[in-house]
């Protein structure tokens, strides 16, 4: 070979390892260590997929966790397809300072609590589903009749038909227990009172530019289980078991970007299984609930909503007055740092009575929230709450308060600690009682 062909082969050589030093060290860049797991795949991040909910009034769930930096105590989750999933379970002892909520003779007793828990988001560029399922079962070391459970499930879904135009469906399942200390329980109830909530809706949305309307229907079911009875026998409840659908209709401006008034209009007539209840009474009615307000979306520092709400009832039976309310529906959170964030929640409710001289009761409640970050892992939480019953001139008045701390030990253990308390002031008197009630576990989750 003569000495120019040697030349140009060494040429052609190092052209080539020219060419693939560069690639090599892109290479070793994308093999430096990092905290997602997920990063490994190298593919591209999917698009954010907004949170929607049917009700306007209800916060949607957080979008899936990721392992990342700025989190490294964050759930992995368990992929599935599109879909993670979140479990959880919480183990916790308990103790109680008045364990029947009795208004003398309070009983002190200390107990396990069991919260199994389970979150899914969906990870799609297009349409979204979203879900949670939680219990929380207690009970005590003396054998009685105080054990509890509750349980909430709930599951939406976002169908993105064009661009201008989605629809929304939901679904629930509620389970919760009432004491006696609830005047609608017998005082002689062996235990309490089991109540299901059964719920599902659809809600078409639609764009016209500066105006968005949403028109929704909906369906909920409430059954309430019998209570037996200390001196033998059962409280039939079949009388208060309903059916309610709902037809509503919510018209916003949407022109100005952080404060968006709106106009929100439902019917919902309610349908009783038995046409008398226990008192011979008529209770099927005509439901309407009108609410004028504002949402609020000023980046990070504020979001939610508040209304003017006025909600009426119309029985059927002549000998029962219509029941209404005039209030304030809202949920406002206020975040002054990226540690500290504050939630404030008031509501308005009518609620339905088995007493032969009313019709049923008002509700008005207030809560208050603030969780504030120690440190990346640890968390400090403190609420209050006042509740006001008012019923054929009287008010119950209910105030709650609580403290917590939550330090989360890495990214599937987590030790927690609160402090609840509870005192109820009835109108009538000898109803009144008071309960502290001490939490303290571990959160194991995925």
């Amino acid at each position: 070979m003569s000495v120019g062909s040697r030349l140009l082969s060494v040429c052609w050589v190092a052209g080539l390892c020219g060419a693939a030093g560069p690639v090599l060290a892109q290479d070793a860049s994308q093999l430096r260590p990092t905290v997602n797991d997920d990063a490994a795949t190298a593919e591209p991040a999917p698009p954010s997929v907004p949170q929607l909910t049917i009700s306007p009034e209800a916060e949607p769930l957080p979008p899936p966790e990721r392992r990342t930096i700025e989190d490294p105590y964050a759930a992995h989750g368990i992929g599935l397809g599109g879909i993670r999933l979140y479990p959880s379970i919480g183990i916790s002892g308990v103790y109680t300072s008045n364990v029947k909520a009795a208004s003398s003779g309070a009983q002190p007793a200390a107990g396990l609590e069991l919260k199994p828990g389970l979150r899914f988001a969906s990870d799609w560029s297009r349409h979204a589903w979203e879900g949670e399922a939680s219990g929380d079962f207690a009970t005590y070391l003396k054998k009685g009749t105080s054990d509890s459970a509750g349980i909430d499930v709930n599951s939406r879904f976002r169908l993105d038909i064009r661009h201008f135009t989605r629809a929304e469906f939901e679904a629930s399942y509620g389970l919760s227990q009432t004491g006696p200390e609830d005047n609608e329980v017998p005082s002689t109830a062996v235990g309490n009172r089991t109540e299901h909530t059964i719920a599902a809706g659809a809600a078409l949305i639609h764009d016209f530019g500066a105006i968005e309307g949403r028109g929704r229907v909906g369906l909920e079911r409430q059954i309430y289980e019998d209570v037996k009875l200390s001196g033998g026998g059962r409280e039939d409840n079949a009388d208060r078991n309903t059916y309610t659908p709902s037809l509503g209709l919510r018209v916003t401006y949407t022109e100005p970007p952080a404060l968006k008034p709106f106009v929100d209009v439902t019917y919902a007539p309610r349908f009783h299984d038995n046409r008398l209840d226990r008192n011979g009474l008529e209770r099927d009615s005509q439901g309407l609930a009108t609410s004028l307000g504002v949402s609020l979306d000023r980046g990070p520092l504020w979001s939610g909503e508040a209304a003017i709400v006025y909600t009426l009832r119309d029985y059927k039976d002549a000998a029962l007055d219509s029941n209404s309310a005039l209030g304030i529906n809202g949920n406002l959170t206020w975040r002054p740092t990226d540690l500290t964030s504050a939630v404030l929640t008031l509501a308005t409710d009518l609620n339905e009575t088995s007493s032969a001289t009313s019709s049923g009761s008002v509700t008005y409640s207030a809560r208050f929230d603030v969780t504030h970050a120690l440190r990346d892992n640890i968390t400090l939480l403190a609420g209050a709450g006042v509740s006001l019953d008012e019923e054929s001139g009287s008010t119950d008045k209910t105030i709650t308060s609580k403290l917590g701390l939550e330090w989360q030990l890495n990214p599937e253990w987590a030790w927690t600690a609160s402090y609840d308390g509870t005192w109820f002031d009835a109108a009538s008197s000898g109803d009144d009682y008071n309960e502290q009630r001490i939490t303290t576990g571990i959160v194991i989750r995925r």
